[in-house]
Parts: C-alpha cells; sequence; structure tokens
C-alpha cells in the first residue's frame, strides 16, 4: 500500500514538472520573441558593422570601385610610425610629422581643460539647485538648454559670436581687445573647450540633481543636530554619498571627450592649421577626404582600444562596483 502511494506520489511530481516545464519554455519563448526584433537590429547596425570594421583595419577597401585588398598590419604601421620617442618627440609638436599623435595630443589637450570644469561646473550649478530657491524649474530648465541642442547647432551660434565681426568682438574693439578666436590656431581650441564646458555643466547637472535627490534628508538632519555647518554636511554627507554619481559623471564626460566632433567639424572642420584635429575629425577625413577606409578603420580600433582600457582601468580602480541609482 505504501509502495503504491509512494509511486503515485512520484508519479503527480513528474506530471507537474512536466506542466511547469512546459510553461517555462512557453514564457522563455515568448520573451525571446519579445526581444528579437532589438537582436536583429543590434546584429545588424552594430555587431556586424563592428565586425567589418575590425576587418577593414586590416585592409584596404575603395568603396567606389569595391575593391578589398588584405595588407595585415601596414594600415596601424602607417598610423603609428614614427613613434613619439624615435624622433625626440616631435610628432607631439608638429602636425606634419604624424597627424595620428598630434590628433592624440590635441583630443588629451581638449579632455583636460573640459572634464574638471564641467563636472565642477555641473556640481556647483546641481547643489545650487537642489535648494529650494525661487523659479528653480525656470533655472534647471535655462543651464538644460545647450544639452537639447546639437554639438553642430552649438557650434553654429558661438561662431556667430564670436567672428571678426561677431558680438563679442564689438563689446571688445573700443578696448583694443578684439581677436580673431576661432582663426587664431592659438585660440581655436580654447573656443571648442568653452563650448563644450557650456554644453556639459548641463548634463552633468541633471545627474548631479538625480544623486542628490537620492540622498536621505535623514542624514542631514542628523548632521544639523551635531553642529556641523554647510562645508561639514557637504564633505561628509553630500560627498560620500555621491561617490558612484561623481564615478559615473567622470567615466561619461572623459569617453565622450575622446568622441568629440560635432563642434570641432561644425566650427573649423579641423583648423586652423590642424588646431582642432582631434582623433575623431581625423577618423572623418581620413575616411571620406581622403578614401582611406582601412586607415580610418585602424583609427576606430585604436580609439576604441584606448577608451575601453581606460574604462576598464576605472572599473577596476572602484573594485567592480556596480554603478546604481
Amino acid at each position: 500500500m505504501a509502495t503504491q502511494e509512494s509511486q503515485s506520489t512520484a508519479e503527480t511530481t513528474r506530471t507537474r514538472d512536466r506542466f511547469l516545464g512546459s510553461i517555462r519554455r512557453e514564457d522563455n519563448l515568448a520573451g525571446f520573441l519579445f526581444i528579437l526584433p532589438n537582436i536583429i537590429v543590434f546584429v545588424a547596425f552594430l555587431f556586424l558593422p563592428v565586425l567589418f570594421a575590425v576587418y577593414l583595419s586590416f585592409a584596404e577597401w575603395q568603396i567606389l570601385t569595391g575593391d578589398l585588398t588584405f595588407v595585415g598590419l601596414e594600415n596601424y604601421r602607417d598610423i603609428l610610425y614614427p613613434l613619439p620617442w624615435e624622433n625626440d618627440w616631435r610628432v607631439l609638436q608638429v602636425p606634419t610629422q604624424n597627424l595620428w599623435w598630434w590628433a592624440v595630443t590635441r583630443t588629451m589637450i581638449y579632455t583636460l581643460g573640459v572634464v574638471p570644469f564641467s563636472i565642477t561646473g555641473g556640481l556647483c550649478v546641481a547643489l545650487v539647485l537642489d535648494k529650494r530657491i525661487r523659479f528653480k524649474k525656470a533655472f534647471r530648465a535655462g543651464y538644460f538648454l545647450p544639452v537639447m541642442l546639437s554639438g553642430a547647432i552649438s557650434a553654429i551660434i558661438w561662431g556667430w559670436m564670436l567672428n571678426l565681426n561677431g558680438i563679442v568682438n564689438n563689446f571688445l574693439a573700443p578696448v583694443g581687445l578684439a581677436h580673431n578666436w576661432i582663426g587664431d590656431p592659438s585660440t581655436a581650441l580654447g573656443v571648442i573647450m568653452l563650448i563644450a564646458v557650456w554644453i556639459g555643466i548641463g548634463f552633468n547637472m541633471i545627474i548631479f540633481l538625480a544623486g542628490l535627490q537620492n540622498i536621505p534628508d535623514e542624514l542631514y538632519e542628523a548632521a544639523r543636530i551635531d553642529g556641523t555647518n554647510k562645508w561639514q554636511r557637504f564633505r561628509h554627507v553630500t560627498w560620500p554619498n555621491l561617490q558612484n554619481t561623481y564615478f559615473f559623471v567622470i567615466v561619461l564626460a572623459i569617453i565622450s571627450s575622446f568622441q568629440v566632433f560635432g563642434i570641432a567639424w561644425a566650427l573649423t572642420e579641423g583648423g586652423p592649421y590642424y588646431a582642432t584635429t582631434t582623433i575623431v575629425v581625423l577618423i572623418y577625413q581620413e575616411a571620406f577626404q581622403h578614401d582611406n577606409m582601412g586607415g580610418a578603420a585602424g583609427m576606430a580600433m585604436l580609439l576604441f582600444s584606448i577608451i575601453f582600457l581606460f574604462s576598464y582601468y576605472q572599473y577596476r580602480m572602484r573594485g567592480n562596483d556596480e554603478v546604481t541609482y
């Protein structure tokens, strides 16, 4: 009798498991069908083009005739040589020596000039607009407005303001300070950096505001009860709770600064005298002006390697902590 009951129980368990397994398979199939369009788009428009770009970096491709010839590491050799230490670092100072290293130098200067100011400015604005002030929403919208404009539109607006007959020079001319800000190689990159900071402050402000609003008010109340001042509350309450936000902002800011293109191209097209030739501008010129698709793909792979190594190093430094909000 006991044996029959145990057999019946086992049969019931097997039937239930088969039923539940069937439901799980149907749920998995339904879930897969829902994400299938995204998978198709990802593979067709991102994954396969990236694989083709990797192959193209080892080949020469005449886009008009369709001729594709494998050349191995020749593209990378043409991009990287001469190495900086092989000619007393002149490749970092003279664009005619090697445009790749010159573009890397321009991009690094741009990054060092834009990232600290855009992050610090965004944090300061977020701290002010997180308080109870009049017209807070209007100020937030005003600071975020440059983010809604494309980089090219922002460059055109600033170009009108900073050209020889622009608003800025009209104010500076009476005191003898009018200058060709965009046409002078010594100031052209600084103009692009100014535009990028103007845009970056609004973008970083929104992210910092999200981080500030996730800090519990109880922590500030406890700090006030302990008799802390504003600086002490920022140092011991606000800043520690913004570490994940700050990490996310700085990584995103550096990655986007290495990919700057729209501002530089719309304002100066990489000039004057290569002053604003950043890495992505150089990639565009090589691909679509010089018809060097293989070399452009090689530069893109090198840029990807720089960004990947930087991001990986940053996450390792953070101990692989997940950034959440």
